[in-house]
This record gives structure tokens, sequence and C-alpha cells, in this order.
């Protein structure tokens, strides 16, 4: 096993021109925490400074950011001159360039962690860093080509897929695991505007068993994200089952049962490292043990 690398091998990484390319290193000042749903919290805010950045960064349909959440526990924090933070990555839920107001969509649970010690605490006026944004993958729309998109997501990804639905149109099938007291009465189709929406029954790898209910014909795109585990299934679906080009399956494993997001963040940062080493780039997030 690989050791964790030290402070200074972190720091490189993380402020590598690779790494850092249109980052921004901004704060969200805080002006609403309300309840979507019952498991969903959304907190609002203004960001001062948006205005300065480029436009184009806040346009692209799958945004996340890297927020600063007080953690005096926290592993990473110490390796990258940040002791008593932790970092915890959130998809923009929605964003407004012109009034340089953003929201952040928190799927609220019972265990106690930093995020939700965070949010419980939460009033206007607060504010808390990030970094970002940072696009991450997202379909185009494969109408265009003759084909179909398909969006998968838990509670975890579902900020994410509602946003990729909402500005793409060409989406016609979401499939969504949700925590198992949240209603399933179709209160949720607004989130996903033109497309047919179905739910996951309850299982440790909900999305990977509902997409055996998936037509999927060959020019067909697949997102999925959600725990990692249920995500490899769904990727060795894609590829392995039904034959899927690579560029047609877009997968990512947003958590891992029994491991918290800095656990993750410091196994990642040592592949990498030990790839770097080795002269390699990490090619694949999900062959990562975490």
């Amino acid at each position: 096993m690989s050791e964790t690398p030290d402070a200074s091998t972190v720091n490189a990484l993380l402020n590598s021109p690779q790494h850092r390319t249109g980052l921004n290193d901004l704060h969200l000042e805080v002006t609403a925490v309300t309840r979507r749903y019952p498991w969903l919290a959304r907190v609002s805010g203004v960001v001062p400074g948006m205005a300065d950045t480029d436009r184009t960064q806040w346009e692209h349909p799958n945004l996340a950011l890297r927020l600063a959440i007080p953690d005096a526990a926290d592993a990473l924090g110490p390796l990258i001159g940040q002791a008593g933070v932790c970092r915890r990555v959130y998809t923009v839920a929605a964003v407004d360039y012109d009034t340089s107001t953003l929201d952040i969509d928190i799927v609220v649970h019972g265990e106690s962690s930093p995020m939700m010690r965070w949010h419980d605490g939460l009033t206007p006026g607060d504010r808390v860093s990030f970094v970002g944004p940072r696009p991450h993958a997202a379909p185009t729309d494969a109408a265009a080509a003759g084909g179909r998109n398909h969006l998968l997501a838990d509670g975890s990804a579902y900020p994410a897929a509602s946003a990729i639905a909402r500005a793409l149109p060409g989406v016609v099938t979401v499939i969504i695991a949700l925590p198992e007291d949240a209603a399933q009465a179709g209160s949720y189709n607004a989130d996903f505007p033109g497309a047919e929406l179905r739910y996951a029954a309850s299982s440790d790898t909900p999305l990977s068993h509902a997409m055996t209910t998936l037509e999927i014909a060959e020019g067909d795109t697949v997102w999925a994200g959600g725990e990692r585990e249920d995500i490899r299934a769904v990727r060795a679906r894609c590829l392995k089952e039904l034959g899927l080009p690579k560029a047609q399956v877009q997968v990512f494993g947003y958590w891992r049962h029994g491991k918290t997001e800095t656990d993750a963040d410091v196994a990642r940062l040592t592949a990498v490292a030990e790839l770097q080493k080795q002269g390699r780039t990490l090619e694949d997030d999900l062959a990562v043990e975490i």
C-alpha cells in the first residue's frame, strides 16, 4: 500500500497548473437556508467577486465547488495548511451571474458530520470560502446525433442530474434513488422537465438494479452519479453488457459507504502521487480504492 504523501507533495499537486486552471478563490455570503424537500436543504447566497470572473465559467450545466467547512479533526487540513478545515465538494444547483448569486443543495441525514454540523448552525450573514467553479462532465445533446440521454442519480447526485436535465432538453429518462423516507408521489418532476422520471427501489445498489429496466440503444448516452460501488456496477453494465463506447458512458462515484470525503481525497492524492512517480496520470477515478 502506498504511503500518504507529505504536505509538500500534496500542495504541489493541488496547486499545479493542471489542477488550478480556471478555478477561483471566492466565498459565499449566505442569504437563506431553506428546505426544498424534507431530505434536501438549499443554501442560497451572494458571491462577491463573481462579476470579475469569466461568465462562461458559470454556464456549464454541471458545476462543482469545493467548500471549506470547519472541522477540527480533519486529516487533510494540516497537509494543505488549513488545519481545522475540511473540503467538501458540492454541485451548483442554480447560478445567476448577473446578480452574483447561487444555490447549493445539501442532502440532510441524521448522522453527525462536518457538513451537517455546519448546516445546522448556518444563518443568513454567515460566509463560506470555496474554490471553483469546476466543470464536471455532462452529456451533449445526443438527439442531434440520433441518440438519447439517460440520467441515473441517488440523492447525492440529485442536484447535478437536475441541473443537467434543466439545461439539456434531450434528456429522455431519469432514474433517481431517494432516501427511504422521501415521498415519491411525483413531486420531483419539475426538477427534470421533459424527462420520464422513474424511482429506483431501495437496495445496496439501487441505480444499477434499476438500470436493467432501461432500454438503451446504440447511440444513447448514460450519465450516472452516486455511491461508488453502485456506479461501478452501472459502468460495467454499460461497457460490458451493452457494449456502449466509453465516450457515451459518463459515471461518477460521489461517495463511498463507510467513508468520508476526506478519506476519498486522501486516497486520490495518494494514487495520483504514486502514478506521478511512474510518469503516469490518473485516468480512471473509479479504479482508486477508497
